[in-house]
């Protein structure tokens, strides 16, 4: 069925509803000659009369009845789907599927969520927590959550969360009879537990910056993950110098589990929403974002 068919049984049940020609076309917005075509044509399609017309009256023959019976089921369905499909991209329901950073979790998504779902009933969502740059299109995610703002051609980038402390961090253990790093060059003479992209298999360099001096180090150790609990685990375990967020080295520090060094040298960093095409953007990706950031700020 194509949709001049589409458009013909539309009208055909709309007439049978108004019992008028001339109501029915004014209500759908075409002449009463378009109208008296489209049925004709109709009629012809199917090889048989589905309206008596009279210069006062029309109604349906026998077998105008009995189409309607049959195809009334079906137009209520596509109604029914028309109108769900038209909610879900301009009303806030719907999945709202998110591909994030294990580490992103904490810091974006637990903050918000039990406010979030209670301020949009209407809207499922589903976080999959994956270290690896997903094409989140071709997966079926509506937006993935990254540090990094550089991304594929045809993504958007939307800075969600800004200003994000990192810091260099060691146990005591591992410090026992060494020099605490004061530049970040001094990070060659240790062993640091690296970053390795699930991705592109490259090992994170460190970025250093102070009084407009930029330094990027590709530091050396024995262990690489790009599990954060891990990295951070590692550190607690005295394997060398971790590159972490904050937040989650912060309950360590203050129970001096660990130990800061360099942190004159670390850069804020920023936290990204990734989606495709713009211009189709559902309303449950628009009011999660506008939440989030609004929350995070």
């Amino acid at each position: 069925m194509n949709g001049s068919d589409l458009s013909a049984l539309s009208l055909f049940s709309r007439i049978a509803e108004e019992q008028s020609f001339s109501a029915a076309a004014q209500a759908l917005g075409i002449s009463n000659s378009v109208a008296s075509y489209t049925i004709r044509r109709l009629e012809d399609q199917l090889g048989a009369k589905l309206f008596n017309r009279t210069t006062r009256s029309v109604s349906l023959t026998e077998a105008g009845s009995d189409f309607l019976k049959r195809i009334q089921p079906l137009m209520e369905q596509l109604d029914l789907a028309f109108s769900e499909v038209g909610r879900a991209s301009s009303a806030t329901m719907g999945t709202l599927r998110l591909n994030v950073l294990r580490s992103a979790i904490a810091l974006v998504v637990l903050p918000v969520l039990k406010d979030f779902m209670n301020a949009y009933p209407d809207i499922k969502i589903e976080v999959i927590s994956d270290n690896s740059l997903v094409d989140i299109a071709s997966k079926g995610y509506d937006a993935g959550i990254r540090y990094d703002h550089v991304l594929a051609q045809d993504m958007v980038a939307v800075q969600i969360v800004d200003d994000m402390r990192f810091c260099i961090v060691a146990s005591p253990e591992y410090l026992r009879g060494k020099t605490v790093p004061t530049h970040p060059r001094d990070l060659l003479k240790h062993d640091c537990i690296n970053y390795r992209s699930a991705d592109t298999k490259a090992l994170y360099r460190w970025e250093f910056e102070k009084g407009g001096e930029k330094i990027s180090i590709a530091v050396a150790g024995r262990v690489a993950t790009n599990d954060n609990d891990l990295l951070l685990q590692a550190a607690l375990d005295g394997l060398g110098f971790g590159y972490l967020q904050h937040r989650l080295a912060q309950p360590h520090l203050e129970a001096g589990r660990l130990v800061n060094a360099l942190d004159d040298w670390i850069a804020r960093g920023a936290l990204y929403l990734y989606y495709y095409n713009p211009s189709g953007m559902p309303r449950k990706l628009r009011v999660f974002i506008d939440f989030v950031r609004e929350r995070l700020k």
